[in-house]
């Protein structure tokens, strides 16, 4: 199973160029992702349903912009692996960029709860922040915010960005994101 995963997830990669930057779309030939697809698809059907295949299925869909098949994906691959923190935080990503703010905290609920020491471990809480800046709740995101520069979250990641210059110039959180920075901040 290791072996066919390691396969699609190859298929998958060589099929696109990585965006450099956050927000940055990928680069993909689609006649690459749709033979990793049907790979990984047959082989779940020979074989054995596998979270890790539904997880690069639903990554080669959302590379594809078929975002409806790549949520379904994740969803099953979140069925079978309630621990994949990788096809969580990719349905959080797809419901943020939707507005979908109660789902995207779901998902980066999990994202937090799943990872939480290591390198990326504020991707979660920095996510679960940008949710409730989306709905304008200061408190909870001050208190996200919080735990992801406990985790690691340095204000350089946002800088520049305009959903977080958006964010500082709401009247419920500028005051939250000045007290933040003056902490937590350096030059």
């Amino acid at each position: 199973m290791r072996a066919e995963w390691a396969s699609v997830n190859a298929s998958v990669e060589a099929a696109c160029t990585r965006p450099r930057f956050i927000g940055q779309a990928a680069t993909c030939r689609a006649d690459e992702l749709h033979l990793a697809i049907d790979r990984a698809t047959r082989f779940q059907r020979e074989v054995t349903p596998d979270g890790g295949l539904e997880y690069l299925i639903g990554l080669a869909h959302r590379y594809l912009g078929d975002t409806a098949e790549a949520e379904r994906h994740y969803r099953r691959a979140t069925a079978l692996r309630p621990d994949d923190q990788g096809a969580w935080n990719d349905l959080g990503e797809m419901h943020l960029a939707s507005g979908r703010w109660a789902e995207a905290e779901v998902a980066f609920t999990h994202v937090a709860r799943l990872v939480p020491e290591g390198p990326s471990a504020w991707i979660g809480p920095w996510r679960l922040a940008e949710v409730a800046a989306q709905q304008h709740d200061a408190a909870r995101f001050e208190d996200h915010l919080r735990e992801a520069l406990r985790r690691g979250f340095t204000f350089r990641t946002i800088a520049g960005l305009p959903n977080w210059k958006g964010f500082y110039a709401d009247p419920a959180l500028s005051d939250s994101i000045e007290k933040l920075v003056t902490v937590y901040g350096d030059r």
